[in-house]
C-alpha cells in the first residue's frame, strides 16, 4: 500500500518529535520500536504519530526481526509495533521471538489481514492489541499504544504480586519440607521442626497444622486459629469445626478435596508430597470477607519409599494456612478496571450519535418560546418539559462519558466548603422531610483543583443514592477534613498516592450494601433499584469524574447499618478564587457565519438561532459544499462553525482546505465527542474554539461572540 512513497533498502532510525510553542524540545514520553519491512507503511505510521499532541513519541524503525533483537539489547523501549510478515521471520513466530527476548515489552501487532482467528491467537501469544493497517488512524494508534502499555504494566504489577505471594508460600513450604526430611530420616527432633515453623509463622499472616490422616487427629497452631479470628483451641482435634468457618458456597469444594485425599490414602495410591492446595473464603467474625490459601505436603513417618509397602506407616500432612485477602482484592480491582475499559469503548462510540439526536431537540425547545410569544401557559409548560427531558438526556450521556474517559472541564482552584454548603442547601430543599442533613465542615479546609460543575454532580449523586437507601427516613451526614496520606494507606488503596488530600464523606443510616455486591457498585448499568428507578450510571460517573481529578474513592458499608463513601481529592496550595457571574450575551452585528453540518436539522436550527440574534447565515451539508460556498463568498464570510464528524470529507480535512484559502479564517469546531483529545486535535488544525453537542442557545451564542471578537 502507498506505493507512491519513496523507498530505500537501508535501515533507518527516525525520531518524531512533537512541535512546541517554545524552542525547548521536550524529551519523548514514549519510546516505540517499529518492526516493519515495508518502508511506505512505516513512513505512514510515523506521519500519523506526528499529529499527536498529548504525548511525544520517539520511533526507532527496523526492517527485520534480527535488527529488532539488536535494538532490544542496546536500548529501552516502552512498546513495540510489529508487522507479522518480515523478511527473516513470519507469522506468530515473530511475535514469539520478540516476546521471549523481552517478556516485559508490550507488543501491538500490525497486519494487512483482517482475521479474527489470527487476532485471538496473537493475543494468546502475548500481543496486547491487534490492528489492521488500513483501519489505523491517529486516534486508534495512540489509544492502542497507551492501552498496550497500561495493560502490560497492570499485568506485570499483578504478576509481581503473585510472585511475591508464591515466594512467601514457597519459603514457608520449604521449612515444612525440611521438617519432612528430618522425619523421613528418622531424626525425631520435634523441637527443631517447631522452631522452623515458628519462624515461618512470624514472617507473615500464616499458621501451620499437622494432620494424622489415619487417626484423623489435627493439631492446629495458635497462629492459624488467630487467622480465623477465633480463640486458641476452638478447632479442637478434628476438621469439623474448621469446615464450619468456610463460606457455604466454597465448602463443597473443600470437602470434596478432603474426601478425595482420604480415598487415596485408603487405597494406598497417594503419592508422597501430594497434599491440599486450595483457596476459599471464610466467615470472619468482623463480617468482612477473608480469603485463605492452603499449601501442604503428605509424607510417611518411618522413611518408607514411595514404592514400598506402607502398611503400618502413619500418613501425616503438614501444611500452612495463609491469609491472601489482599491478593484477592488486588485481583478484583484489576478485573474491574478491565471491565470499565471495555465498556468505556462502547460508551464513547455511541455518545456522538446520541448527542446529535439531542442537539435539535434542545435547540427547538429553547428557540420556540422566542418565536411563539403568544402561546398559552399549557404550551409553555410542555416546552419546558421538552427542554428538561433533553437536558436529562444530555446529562445521562455526560455520565456515560465520565465513566468512559472522564469528561475534562476547566479545572480551577476551589474551596470545597463553599461547594458543600451549596450542596446542603439544595439537598435540604429537595429531599423528603423525613431525612435529616448533618454537616461537619471545618473552616480551614485545603483547596482543590477541579471542575465545579462535575464535583457538584458527584456530591449530588452521592446524596441521591443516600436518600434512596433510606425509604423510611434517616440521616445523611456530609463531612470534610484535611487528610495526609502515608505509605501504609497507599498499600491498601491502589489509586492512592502519598500526599495531602481533602477527604469528603457522604454517609447514610440506610439499608447498606450486601458484601457480595460491594465490589460491583461502580460498574456501569449495575443497580439494585427497581426497573425504571435507576440507570446504574450514577456511581460510574462519580468514579470517572473523581479519577479525572486525580482522586480516588473508598466505600464502607454494613447491611442495615448504612454506607459511607469517602471521596479523596488532591489538595492544592493555590488560593481559591471567587466565581464570576456569566455576562449577558450580546447579539451579533450582521456578521456572516458559514454553518457546516451533515445533519440538516441541526444546521437549520443553528441558522434560525443565529438569525434570531442578528447574525447572517449560510449553510452547507458537507465539506465539499462548504469549500465551494466559501470560495464564492470569501470576502463576506466572517467565521465558520463546522461539525468534525461528517461522511466523505470530515471537518478537520475541510478546515485544512479552508485555511489554505484563508489562513486567518476563524473556525469553531463542534462535535458530539468532547474529550480532551478531540478538543486538542481540533486546535491543532487551527480551530480556536470548540462547541460540544448538545449545546444550549447560550453556549452557541457565546462561542460565536467570542470568535467574532477575535476576528
Amino acid at each position: 500500500m502507498f506505493d507512491s512513497l519513496p523507498q530505500s533498502t537501508a535501515e533507518q532510525t527516525t525520531r518524531i518529535e512533537r512541535s512546541q510553542s517554545t524552542p525547548t524540545i521536550k524529551r519523548p514520553d514514549i519510546q516505540i520500536l517499529l518492526i516493519e519491512d515495508n518502508l511506505a507503511e512505516a513512513r505512514l505510521l510515523q506521519e500519523i504519530l506526528k499529529h499527536n499532541l498529548n504525548s511525544q513519541f520517539a520511533v526507532t524503525h527496523v526492517l527485520r526481526l534480527g535488527a529488532a533483537i539488536l535494538q532490544l539489547n542496546s536500548a529501552r523501549f516502552d512498546v513495540a509495533l510489529l508487522d507479522l510478515t518480515l523478511p527473516d521471520s513470519d507469522g506468530l513466530a515473530s511475535l514469539d521471538a520478540v516476546s521471549h527476548h523481552m517478556p516485559s515489552l508490550p507488543i501491538v501487532v500490525l497486519t494487512n489481514t483482517n482475521d479474527d482467528e489470527l487476532a485471538i491467537k496473537a493475543v494468546q501469544h502475548g500481543a496486547q492489541d491487534y490492528l489492521v493497517k488500513r483501519h489505523v488512524n491517529l486516534d486508534v494508534l495512540v489509544r492502542s499504544i497507551r492501552y498496550a502499555i497500561e495493560r502490560k504494566q497492570a499485568a506485570e504489577a499483578l504478576r509481581e504480586i503473585n510472585e511475591t505471594l508464591e515466594w512467601r508460600i514457597e519459603e514457608r513450604t520449604a521449612t515444612i519440607e525440611a521438617a519432612n526430611e528430618l522425619l523421613n530420616q528418622e531424626i525425631d527432633s520435634r523441637e527443631n521442626i517447631q522452631n522452623r515453623l515458628e519462624l515461618a509463622q512470624q514472617a507473615g499472616k500464616i499458621g501451620t497444622f499437622e494432620w494424622d490422616i489415619q487417626a484423623d487427629l489435627v493439631t492446629w497452631s495458635i497462629e492459624l486459629e488467630t487467622l480465623y479470628g477465633i480463640l486458641p483451641g476452638s478447632f479442637g482435634n478434628s476438621n469439623a469445626a474448621w469446615l464450619e468457618t468456610i463460606y457455604p458456597e466454597d465448602r463443597p469444594t473443600v470437602e470434596a478435596e478432603l474426601a478425595s485425599l482420604l480415598h487415596l490414602c485408603a487405597t494406598e495410591s497417594l503419592q508422597l508430597r501430594q497434599g491440599l492446595d486450595l483457596e476459599f473464603r471464610i466467615a470472619y467474625p468482623d463480617a468482612n470477607t477473608h480469603w485463605i490459601a492452603i499449601k501442604s505436603s503428605v509424607f510417611l513417618v518411618g522413611g518408607a519409599a514411595p514404592d514400598e509397602n506402607r502398611n503400618g506407616n502413619p500418613i501425616r500432612m503438614i501444611g500452612i494456612h495463609m491469609d491472601i485477602t489482599e491478593k484477592k482484592q488486588l485481583e478484583a480491582q484489576f478485573l474491574r478496571a478491565q471491565r470499565l475499559e471495555s465498556l468505556g469503548t462502547l460508551a464513547s462510540g455511541i455518545a456522538h450519535d446520541l448527542n446529535n439526536v439531542l442537539t435539535p431537540i434542545l435547540s427547538v425547545a429553547q428557540l420556540l418560546p422566542l418565536r411563539l410569544t403568544n402561546i398559552d401557559s399549557r404550551s409553555q409548560n410542555l416546552l419546558k418539559i421538552l427542554e428538561s427531558s433533553a437536558r436529562r438526556g444530555a446529562d445521562l450521556i455526560k455520565q456515560i462519558l465520565s465513566f468512559a474517559q472522564g469528561i475534562e472541564g476547566k479545572h480551577l482552584c476551589i474551596q470545597p466548603s463553599h461547594l458543600l454548603i451549596d450542596i446542603q442547601k439544595i439537598v435540604q430543599q429537595t429531599l423528603p422531610k423525613s431525612i435529616e442533613i448533618d454537616r461537619d465542615i471545618p473552616a480551614n479546609l485545603w483547596t482543590v483543583m477541579g471542575d465545579m460543575t462535575q464535583l457538584h454532580q458527584v456530591l449530588m449523586n452521592l446524596c441521591v443514592n443516600a436518600r434512596d437507601a433510606m425509604p423510611q427516613g434517616g440521616t445523611i451526614s456530609i463531612q470534610a477534613s484535611n487528610r495526609a496520606i502515608d505509605e501504609p494507606f497507599t498499600r491498601a488503596h491502589l489509586e492512592a498516592k502519598v500526599g495531602n488530600y481533602v477527604e469528603i464523606t457522604v454517609a447514610d443510616t440506610g439499608t447498606g450494601i450486601q458484601p457480595q455486591l460491594l465490589h460491583r457498585i461502580f460498574d456501569p448499568f449495575f443497580t439494585t433499584k427497581e426497573i425504571g428507578k435507576g440507570t446504574g450510571l450514577g456511581l460510574s460517573a462519580v468514579l470517572g469524574i473523581i479519577k479525572s481529578h486525580g482522586g480516588f474513592l473508598d466505600v464502607q458499608s454494613q447491611v442495615n447499618q448504612g454506607t459511607q463513601i469517602h471521596v479523596y481529592l488532591p489538595a492544592s496550595n493555590t488560593p481559591s478564587q471567587p466565581s464570576q457571574e456569566e455576562a449577558q450575551l450580546p447579539s451579533g452585528q450582521q456578521q456572516l457565519i458559514l454553518v457546516v453540518d451533515d445533519e440538516l436539522a441541526i444546521s437549520e436550527l443553528i441558522k434560525t438561532t443565529l438569525e434570531t440574534y442578528n447574525y447572517r447565515v449560510l449553510t452547507a451539508n458537507d465539506g465539499a459544499e462548504a469549500i465551494a460556498i466559501y470560495a464564492q463568498h470569501r470576502d463576506s464570510i466572517d467565521g465558520v462553525l463546522i461539525d468534525l464528524m461528517m461522511p466523505v470529507m470530515d471537518g478537520l480535512t475541510t478546515v485544512t482546505a479552508l485555511h489554505h484559502i484563508d489562513p486567518q479564517l476563524p473556525v469553531v469546531a463542534m462535535s458530539g465527542l468532547s474529550s480532551v483529545e478531540a478538543v486538542d486535535r481540533a486546535k491543532s488544525f487551527g480551530c480556536e474554539y470548540f462547541l460540544a453537542k448538545p449545546y444550549t442557545s447560550s453556549d452557541l451564542l457565546q462561542v460565536i461572540h467570542d470568535c467574532m471578537v477575535r476576528r
